[in-house]
């Protein structure tokens, strides 16, 4: 009997957007209401669109909420979070 070689990779949960930080260069991201729970490992992605600066995860994703930082105030972001396709040996280290 063939069996695949890597059995198939679970359905992942991705949600993504933009936001503008304040002006102390602080925002705190919500997951739509309807989210449900993202299960570690996460993988986050930011992107600084306009003024050029530096933007940083500051709060882990917690109740759907996490908190991120930029250099200068009044950032534009674009941030995508995902949960992380795990390997088959990654997933047996669980």
């Amino acid at each position: 009997m063939a069996r695949p070689l890597d059995p198939p990779a679970p359905e992942t949960a991705s949600f993504h957007g933009e936001i503008w930080t304040d002006g102390r260069g602080y925002a705190t991201v919500r997951l739509p209401v309807g989210a449900g729970r993202l299960l570690p490992p996460l993988e986050y992605e930011l992107r600084d669109l306009e003024p050029p600066s530096s933007a940083r995860i500051t709060g882990e994703l917690k109740d759907g909420r996490f908190a991120l930082a930029t250099d200068q105030p009044h950032v534009k972001v674009a941030w995508r979070i995902s949960e992380r396709q795990l390997h088959p040996h990654e997933e047996e280290k669980r």
